[in-house]
């Protein structure tokens, strides 16, 4: 019995189309800081501050952010945030993600809402490759990238009683 090996000329063609599209540019993704926005006896609301950078020279859609924003002896949040946004090429944009933590009804027994307490985010931002070709394949489901990214700080609960906005620390962290 003799066995060939024939290669079909269209499955060499879109293997190697995608392997030419996971070639391009990828978003650049920073935690510069997060901040309580607002609380109330139940929960508390968040801001998380983001620096993205296309590095690339096409454009690259955003999707969407799927991440967990953890408060240490808090809570945690874990959500999805529509971006719908592009970055152009060779620039940065900034975004803003939420979260929301509800909060146990001793939070003061627990923790010093005057004392920095730490938070943790983790998450990845899914954008579309660029180019026709990575344009169409994201539309047809075939490839939707995600690139991941992660930050950390500390701010202070008793912040987000107040409306006056935070200022920026040496490692980007809001201060309290």
């Amino acid at each position: 019995m003799n066995l060939r090996l024939v290669l079909n000329p269209t499955v060499l063609l879109v293997s190697t189309l995608l392997f030419a599209v996971g070639c391009g540019a990828v978003p650049r993704v920073a935690t510069t800081g997060a901040r309580p926005t607002a609380r109330t006896d139940d929960a508390a609301q968040f801001r998380i501050d983001l620096r993205l950078t296309n590095d690339g020279s096409e454009d690259i859609p955003l999707e969407r952010f799927e991440y967990v924003f953890t408060v240490r002896d808090v809570g945690a949040f874990e959500g999805r945030w529509a971006a719908l946004r592009t970055i152009p090429p060779g620039q940065s944009i900034t975004m803003e993600i939420p979260a929301s933590i509800a909060l146990p009804a001793d939070l003061a027994e627990q923790v010093d809402l005057d004392a920095p307490i730490s938070w943790r985010l983790e998450g990845g931002v899914r954008y579309q490759a660029p180019g026709f070709l990575g344009r169409i394949l994201f539309d047809v489901g075939i490839r939707r990238p995600t690139e991941p990214f992660s930050g950390s700080g500390t701010f202070t609960l008793n912040r987000a009683a107040t409306s006056a906005p935070p200022e920026s620390t040496e490692n980007g962290t809001k201060a309290p």
